[in-house]
């Protein structure tokens, strides 16, 4: 099954874990029909042709619920508060229990009157079927506006699943040779959520005054970088493919990655689970979601609040990783495999 988010993929292996229950899956990565590819791409208005294969997707995941025989509930990846118009009654339908997953439903809901509605009528269907219920990652929702907040009855809470398909490079105990060149990564899609040029500068400033021996890397996919890097002397490498991102992760021992506030408050970040799976300490944005993925069960990061406490967030960073090696990654994957997640799947 092909995901939106990688990163989730491991929940795919539930059922493995699950005495009483069987899972099926949804994703909204749906193969589009061509005429309606074409169709929809042939619209002016870009908006509109995406929200018309969003609406489709949607649409196909509810009408694919309903074929399922053998099973007992039903976990959906992702769903988009303005499409859930059809999907719901649909998964009403079934009578199985469901599970949607949210990732940043809530926050985005806040911004958007269309989204907002979306989300008024999921709470509608959460309070009226008991076995409707959405899934949240990392901690509640209690720390948003009341009116965004879902009911109590109707939340599960689980960390971001690990990946079991990337480790990190250090055994438990091992450490890095004294005279290892310390690698600091920004890696992901460069976008208006996720600012880069202040954190560049930022990171350029602290390469040139410190004195650990240190590497700047920048991995995002080569199409859909600024043309500002084009003149920068940074060591450029494209992540378009899934393996060269994944090996740019495997390469650095530190991340760092800085989100927009408005996006990321109450939103998980895939690429710090994926770049925490492969090893990396993570220095990002000091929001509650993300502050969980990297203390929870154990400290594998530390976060800054403002870029005014960016050097001294690295500092810390190159000594822990100096210091302690990749030892607690390894205690942090415990309470994110998939094993451990399937026992709060249905509690």
């Amino acid at each position: 099954m092909q995901l939106f988010h990688q990163g989730l993929k491991d929940l795919l292996n539930s059922n493995q874990y699950l005495t009483d229950k069987k899972l099926e899956f949804l994703s909204i990565e749906t193969t589009l029909p061509t005429w309606l590819k074409n169709f929809t791409q042939a619209i002016p208005i870009y908006a509109i042709g995406l929200n018309l294969r969003r609406e489709y997707r949607h649409l196909a995941m509810g009408l694919r619920a309903l074929t399922f025989e053998d099973y007992d509930a039903i976990l959906v990846f992702e769903a988009y508060n303005q499409h859930l118009l059809f999907l719901l009654p649909l998964l009403a339908f079934t009578r199985k229990e469901v599970l949607i997953m949210l990732h940043g439903n809530q926050q985005f809901a806040m911004n958007s009157k269309i989204k907002y509605l979306g989300l008024l009528y999921l709470k509608i269907y959460l309070k009226l079927i008991k076995k409707i219920k959405v899934i949240l990652l990392e901690i509640d929702d209690d720390i948003l506006p009341e009116e965004v907040q879902l009911p109590s009855q109707a939340k599960i809470v689980i960390p971001h699943p690990c990946r079991s398909d990337y480790l990190p490079s250090l055994k438990p105990g091992e450490r890095l040779n004294n005279d290892t060149k310390i690698k600091i990564g920004i890696v992901g899609i460069i976008r208006a959520d996720k600012p880069i040029a202040r954190l560049i500068e930022k990171i350029e400033e602290y390469q040139k005054q410190t004195k650990t021996n240190c590497e700047f890397i920048i991995g995002t996919p080569k199409e859909q970088k600024p043309d500002y890097l084009n003149k920068s002397t940074i060591n450029l490498q494209d992540t378009t493919e899934e393996k060269d991102y994944i090996r740019v992760l495997r390469s650095i021992d530190i991340l760092v990655i800085h989100y927009d506030r408005e996006r990321y408050y109450y939103r998980t970040s895939g690429v710090i689970s994926d770049a925490a799976s492969c090893g990396c300490y993570i220095v990002a944005s000091d929001y509650p979601l993300i502050k969980n993925q990297i203390t929870y069960p154990v400290k594998i990061g530390t976060t800054f609040k403002d870029f005014t406490e960016l050097d001294r967030a690295l500092d810390k960073a190159i000594d822990y990783v100096i210091r302690n090696g990749q030892d607690n990654h390894w205690l942090w994957r415990e309470k994110r495999t998939a094993e451990h997640i399937s026992t709060l799947l249905f509690t």
